[in-house]
């Protein structure tokens, strides 16, 4: 207990530091907590609620809507909103939930939580309620293939057992199989068929059936692997919905929830089909916690994807958005272009999507390239696509190997000189696709883009 108020306290003071630095979004504190005591997570006190969200992508956008929903409700929580999401981040979350003696003075934690390190902290912190959004094909230098995700998140339900719920995606044949045989209670949210038409993926982030190595069928997809499953030589399928979304109107911005038996109608925070599942999951979790439907959704109304993820400038009818599309991630970065493929309006495109540690590295990883569906570009209402930065050549290879005509891609090195090749005649929107280390850099280039329209303007 000594050595546990020592981490504490020295934790504290190393928090305070950083925080009158300018320094607050680090968690060196927490790391400094975990090394003078191990069990610092297990030990430090918790709040009366504690959610974790994880999953391969949308686990971001989830626990802000999660954090936004009980802070709305006038709920003092802690969370890791800059996405410190191992182990160091868990433990300044929860340290800054508590005073000097360890007494909680919060109401709630939000974390979100990495899937890879899921299985060492969350046995210690003991979360009322994980929700998974999803189990996806990640990069090669994070998370690898799904089987060896999937085992790390499992052996943390299975060592929580009973005392945590599980929020899973009941589409999503990799996850949905989670905590089968653990005694957790596990709650399904899933999506009838909207119709979304999906274009067919190159990669299969699941290949042959988890329990019998069969073949999986579907009646329909959402995107990529995420639909209406089935094996043809066993019983592995889609699991009863908890809460089904029985309808979805994405231009309206609603989708009609059923559960139990009654349907409510629920605003949407995105038109796009992975921020439904992100959307659903939060109604599934809060419905879980006992929140009425009609406060879920007057909250719901309220809010939009996390600046971080999603911006928009309108200027002189033109939308210009900075979206994130997480490069090296095949799944997300394919799930990306397919919405902006389908996205009806004309558009050009940029580029911005090399991570901060490709320039450090002396060889740089470029398969993902090659595993990414760039071939979903090759819609015709994008009419240009304009790549810079150190990697501009790489992608104009993939590009062309996707059989986007030549006279469609625009290539400069200099990021800087990307303004001056976006088109303002004859298109509706500009989409800058930004990787999430750049999260400034991708709204900069967005900004300096329409300053060049302004400027294009006389004004």
């Amino acid at each position: 207990m000594i050595r546990f108020y020592i981490a504490l306290w020295a934790a504290k003071l190393a928090d305070l530091i950083l925080t009158l630095r300018g320094g607050r979004q680090n968690d060196r504190a927490g790391y400094i907590a975990n090394r003078l005591c191990p069990d610092f997570m297990a030990r430090v006190s918790k709040p009366g609620l504690v959610i974790a969200v994880t999953g391969t992508n949308g686990k971001t956008t989830t626990s802000a809507l999660v954090n936004n929903m009980l802070t709305s409700r006038g709920y003092k929580v802690s969370f890791n909103e800059w996405g410190a999401n191992i182990n160091a981040g868990y433990s300044i979350n929860l340290l800054r939930g508590v005073n000097l003696f360890n007494k909680c003075r919060v109401d709630a934690s939000v974390l979100e939580a990495d899937e890879k390190s899921l299985c060492e902290g969350m046995p210690m912190i003991r979360p009322d309620y994980i929700l998974v959004t999803n189990i996806c094909k990640d990069s090669l230098r994070r998370n690898g293939h799904t089987e060896y995700i999937f085992d790390r998140i499992n052996r943390a339900f299975a060592a929580l057992g009973d005392r945590t719920v599980a929020i899973l995606n009941a589409n999503d044949p990799i996850s949905s199989e989670l905590a089968r045989d653990t005694g957790t209670r596990r709650v399904f949210y899933g999506l009838e068929d909207i119709h979304a038409d999906p274009f067919e993926n190159r990669v299969k982030d699941i290949a042959v059936c988890p329990r019998c190595g069969g073949e999986i069928r579907y009646h329909y997809r959402h995107y990529r692997h995420i639909g209406d499953f089935y094996c043809a030589d066993c019983d592995f399928r889609t699991p009863p919905m908890d809460y089904r979304a029985a309808r979805v109107d994405l231009a309206a911005g609603a989708m009609t929830v059923e559960e139990a038996g009654e349907e409510c109608s629920y605003p949407l925070i995105s038109d796009s089909v992975f921020n439904v599942f992100n959307t659903l999951s939060v109604v599934a979790l809060f419905r879980q916690i006992g929140i009425s439907s009609r406060e879920i959704a007057d909250f719901l109304a309220t809010q939009k994807v996390p600046r971080i993820r999603e911006s928009v400038v309108e200027y002189d009818g033109i939308q210009y958005y900075a979206y994130a599309a997480k490069s090296q991630n095949v799944s997300a970065a394919s799930t990306v272009f397919e919405y902006v493929a389908k996205e009806p309006s004309d558009k050009d495109v940029v580029f911005c999507m090399d991570e901060a540690q490709d320039r450090n590295h002396p060889t740089e990883t470029i398969s993902w390239l090659y595993e990414t569906d760039y071939e979903f570009l090759k819609s015709p209402n994008i009419k240009k696509i304009i790549v810079g930065g150190h990697m501009y050549l790489n992608h104009k290879l993939r590009l062309l190997l996707a059989g986007i005509e030549p006279e469609r891609i625009v290539c400069v090195e200099d990021e800087a000189e990307v303004p001056k090749y976006v088109d303002t005649e004859g298109i509706r929107r500009v989409y800058v696709l930004y990787e999430t280390d750049f999260v400034t850099k991708g709204q900069n280039l967005r900004d300096a883009i329409v300053e060049r329209a302004k400027e294009c303007k006389g004004l």
